[in-house]
């Protein structure tokens, strides 16, 4: 078992940002309204501060969750998500990423630790779809809580990953 520190800088960097592209990659697949990308960038980070118990014996996640609430702690900035989600090429970016930690993993963790984190990332990416309702109308009205758009990306993510959707 390797925890977060047993990576050196630029693996770290990937782990972190790998957390980061999971979420990008549903947002940036339906950019929608502001406020909706806002509530899932939102929903991503509650997540991931609230996962630790659920993935305690795996200690990659854990010891990666530990360093973000580290992080909170010390004020440390984080990129802004919405900025992030709204570039051009986000989502392609988002799916290189992940595909950049899937390879670190498979060099460096050991097969069921690298399986919780990537189905950890998975969980981060279906949070994310649930957070905004989508497609709304005119004032807000109607709306789904996943589109087309989400339901591909996640798809892609489980495909790029390894695991179930």
């Amino acid at each position: 078992m390797t925890i977060y520190a047993d990576y050196t800088p630029q693996e770290q960097q990937l782990l972190r940002a790998a957390v980061e592209a999971a979420a990008v990659a549903v947002s940036a697949a339906s950019s929608g309204r502001k406020e909706e990308t806002v509530s899932e960038g939102f929903a991503a980070a509650s997540y991931v501060l609230g996962s630790r118990p659920d993935y305690v014996a795996n200690t990659l996640v854990t010891s990666l969750i530990v360093d973000v609430e580290a992080r909170v702690k010390a004020e440390q900035p984080f990129h802004d998500f919405v900025e992030v989600a709204s570039k051009v090429g986000a989502g392609d970016a988002a799916v290189s990423t992940l595909r950049a930690v899937v390879v670190l993993l498979e060099a460096k963790a050991a097969p069921d630790e690298a399986r919780g984190y990537k189905e950890w990332l998975m969980r981060v990416a279906a949070v994310t779809a649930q957070a905004g309702k989508e497609d709304q109308g005119f004032l807000g009205m109607g709306g789904v809580a996943v589109n087309d758009a989400e339901r591909a990306a996640l798809a892609e993510i489980a495909e790029v990953l390894g695991v179930e959707a």
